[in-house]
């Protein structure tokens, strides 16, 4: 176990989560330039787990992120370690085996009905310059209400001329979660849409009336 250090936050990529209105203790990471991105604002990479060429999926120690604001509902989520868990699966945006190295990283976790899941979307993180995604396992469910429609209204903004200047001046070497990516990680489903059940997830990262 390497010695855990607190996480440095990259100011470059805080817009994102700033905009959910999360509290800097949810700012999670999701995306990486590249693996020197990865270690200085993620974690250690303690182990590869590509089978044949390296480089491709990590094993990552995080560091240890800001304390919870206890006042957030979100932090009673019975869901809420996956968010800033001490081991994550990091892959390459490309590589296609990640199930395996996931079962390789944790032999001991049973998939069961679950998928594995980039928590960004791959094509919208090309156009991004991200080469690293995390991945999470969620259900089947959670996986379709966050995909379609959503994902591919995503990589048609991403893809415009305006985004595309945008990506190419930006200066952020991670991206951190926003409030959708957090409901997706939490795999939150509702009856309704899933922008539905976004709006109804502000409320677990609100500060409550009084208490600000």
């Amino acid at each position: 176990m390497t010695q855990q250090r607190r996480r440095p936050i990259d100011p470059h990529a805080i817009r994102i989560p700033q905009a959910s209105g999360l509290s800097p203790c949810l700012y999670v990471p999701i995306a990486a330039r590249d693996p020197t991105a990865l270690k200085t604002y993620v974690g250690a990479i303690v182990g590869d787990l590509s089978l044949r060429a390296l480089g491709q999926a990590f094993l990552v120690e995080s560091y240890e992120p800001d304390p919870p604001d206890e006042r957030l509902a979100i932090w009673r989520h019975p869901a809420v370690s996956v968010l800033h868990r001490s081991r994550q699966v990091w892959v390459h945006v490309d590589y296609s085996a990640y199930r395996k190295a996931y079962v390789r990283a944790f032999p001991e976790f049973h998939l069961g009905a679950r998928v594995l899941d980039h928590v960004m979307n791959r094509r919208v993180a090309r156009l991004k310059g991200f080469s690293l995604l995390r991945i999470v396992p969620i259900s089947r469910d959670a996986n379709s209400s966050h995909g379609g429609l959503s994902e591919d209204w995503g990589f048609q903004y991403h893809s415009t001329l305006r985004m595309t200047e945008q990506h190419r001046a930006s200066q952020a070497s991670i991206q951190y979660a926003d409030l959708s990516d957090i409901v997706k990680m939490l795999d939150l489903q509702g009856g309704g849409s899933f922008m539905e059940t976004v709006n109804d997830a502000q409320r677990l990262v609100d500060i409550p009336n009084g208490q600000e």
